[in-house]
């Protein structure tokens, strides 16, 4: 036989298990604007029933309870979502720094290298119309250094720009090394409450949100592992397991140095503690790492060494004709750039800054009568380099520069048009696990009126079972 409080106790179960329902639902109007929140949903269960006192057939519900409180979540999504988010940083970065190097040759403009380069060519020509012209021959000597400027600053930004390549590079690095820390962390507490049965779902968004901030760096999959933990690779090399880490580690850049012989970056994961030997490693084009290391190791070193190579052709073609002609004074010509000044660096002559009469000018040797003020011919020669298809790797030098710009634009054209289509998915995928984890305030103020009215409910049974148990306990003694 039932209790006589059997009421008054399935009504209380109900009035705590609703009230536990609306904390729930508060929990989940509370961080409705939470990064990386997931919905949480208390699982209200029957209590398990009794027979009744002769019958083996009819049983007795006890009322109410909740069983679990679940955390929505779908892992194929969260995988789409870290390998998108990977690729769309990969391809944003890439682009602005393309772009930046586009800014920097200034191609095409009024202030670029092309411009000045026609200026000079220009000038030779002007000089050979007037060779005796004092203010020609300083307009010359004035180009050839504005050519030798704009190389330079050129060169210089582009190494400015690989040394900010590596400072960002390896505060990344700390970065990575950070998150996986608290990952770690993370990861050893919800093990730990796994292992007595309890379900960290706020711990478990939080670890989420590191391993998607992690996937904005570098290419990481994850695996969940028995006893709630997860296993974290990057590239396939496991960095963080249920018992260790691994931590990233930037290797000597420089010649000579643990990055190589050409200087490039180079990366290695390490056990902590050092135990083991650390794994070699490259990024691949995924994550924003990739991009930074991709540019510091691949373009813009090749940037510096096309330039270096088109200052270089100029340079020398200038200096051979320069060689061949004969000056206002009808001596022989030397060198109009300084080729002391080192590879890929346009530097006039101090002679010739200092006496504008030692331009070449004139002749070349041996077509007749070259010693005069009035020939102009070997300027002429050096005007005409322009279009010399020997100059630059068998490209004139406008042609060299411009093959060189379009290559850039076309390779910032790429990553503008693959990080858009990158985003447009991530966006969808983004979208799809918000339909499905996110909360939604109208969604959830309407269970807040059904827990509330189950909760009223619940209340006023508790009500009933009182005034009938007065009547049992008073009212039948008088």
């Amino acid at each position: 036989m039932r209790s006589s409080f059997f009421g008054l106790e399935l009504a209380r179960r109900a009035m705590t298990t609703h009230r536990t329902n609306v904390d729930v639902i508060g929990h989940n109007l509370a961080n409705v604007h939470t990064e990386g929140y997931r919905k949480q949903e208390a699982v209200l269960t029957p209590t398990n029933p009794y027979s009744l006192a002769g019958t083996n057939r009819l049983e007795m519900g006890t009322g109410v309870q909740v069983q679990d409180i679940s955390r929505r979540q779908s892992r194929y999504l969260d995988r789409e979502i870290y390998r998108r988010q990977g690729e769309s940083a990969y391809w944003e970065n890439r682009g602005q720094l393309l772009s930046e190097i586009e800014d920097i040759l200034a191609e095409p403009g009024d202030s670029g290298i092309g411009a000045v380069m026609d200026q000079f060519w220009n000038c030779w020509q002007d000089l050979a119309a007037e060779p005796d012209s004092a203010a020609m021959r300083t307009a010359v000597i004035e180009r050839g250094q504005e050519l030798g400027d704009a190389f330079r600053m050129s060169t210089r930004q582009l190494e400015n720009m690989m040394g900010n390549l590596e400072q960002t590079a390896a505060s990344r690095v700390d970065r990575i090394n950070s998150i996986l820390s608290e990952l770690q962390e993370l990861d050893e507490r919800v093990r730990t409450l796994h292992a007595s049965d309890a379900i960290p779902s706020d711990l478990l968004d939080r670890r989420d949100v590191l391993v998607e901030r992690l996937g904005e760096l570098v290419d990481v999959q994850v695996r969940d592992t028995d006893g709630g933990g997860v296993r974290v690779t990057v590239d396939g090399i496991p960095v963080l397991d249920s018992y260790s880490g691994r931590r990233l580690e930037v290797q000597a850049v420089g010649a000579g140095g643990g990055g190589g012989e050409d200087g490039a970056m180079g990366f290695s994961w390490a056990r902590e503690g050092d135990a083991g030997d650390p794994i070699e490693w490259e990024p691949s084009t995924v994550g924003e790492l990739g991009s930074l290391v991709q540019m510091r190791n691949e373009d813009v070193p090749r940037m510096l060494s096309q330039l270096r190579e088109l200052a270089d052709g100029i340079r020398d073609g200038v200096n051979v004709v320069h060689s061949e002609g004969v000056t206002l004074d009808g001596d022989g010509g030397g060198e109009f750039f300084a080729s002391e000044a080192g590879p890929g660096f346009l530097q006039v002559s101090e002679d010739i800054t200092s006496n504008p009469k030692l331009i070449a000018a004139g002749g070349p040797e041996g077509e007749g009568d070259y010693a005069i003020a009035g020939d102009g011919r070997n300027a002429l020669r050096l005007s005409d380099l322009r279009n010399d298809g020997e100059l630059v790797g068998g490209s004139t030098p406008g042609e060299y520069l411009r093959s060189l710009v379009a290559d850039l634009g076309i390779r910032a054209e790429q990553a503008d048009q693959q990080h858009g289509n990158n985003h447009v998915m991530l966006s969808q995928l983004l979208n799809q696990r918000d339909a499905l984890t996110g909360v939604s305030i109208d969604e959830e103020m309407t269970h807040l009126i059904q827990a509330q009215n189950a909760f009223n409910a619940s209340a006023r049974l508790v009500r009933v079972w009182d005034e009938m148990l007065d009547i049992v306990v008073n009212g039948l003694v008088r």
